[in-house]
C-alpha cells in the first residue's frame, strides 16, 4: 500500500504545482482518482468485510493526504 500512497502524494504535489500556475489540473485529478480506485481494490482483496474495507480505505487515504506534506531526505 505504501507504493500507492507515495504515488498519490506525488500526484497531489504535482497537482498543487500546476494549480499554482493556473494550469489545467483535470488530467492529474483523474490520475489521482485512479490511484485511489487501485487503493480501494487492493484493500478489498485483503479485507472481506465491506465495513472494515471502507474504514481501512478511509484511513489509507487520510495517510496518503497527510504524506503529501512530508519532506523526504535524499
Amino acid at each position: 500500500m505504501a507504493d500507492l500512497r507515495d504515488e498519490h502524494a506525488r500526484l497531489w504535489r504535482k497537482r498543487e504545482r500546476y494549480s499554482s500556475r493556473q494550469a489545467n489540473v483535470e488530467q492529474i485529478g483523474r490520475q489521482i482518482a485512479r490511484v485511489e480506485d487501485r487503493m480501494g481494490v487492493r484493500i478489498k482483496e485483503l479485507v472481506s468485510n465491506e465495513r472494515q474495507a471502507a474504514d481501512l480505505l478511509r484511513r489509507e487515504l487520510e495517510a496518503a493526504r497527510g504524506q503529501r506534506y512530508v519532506i523526504k531526505g535524499v
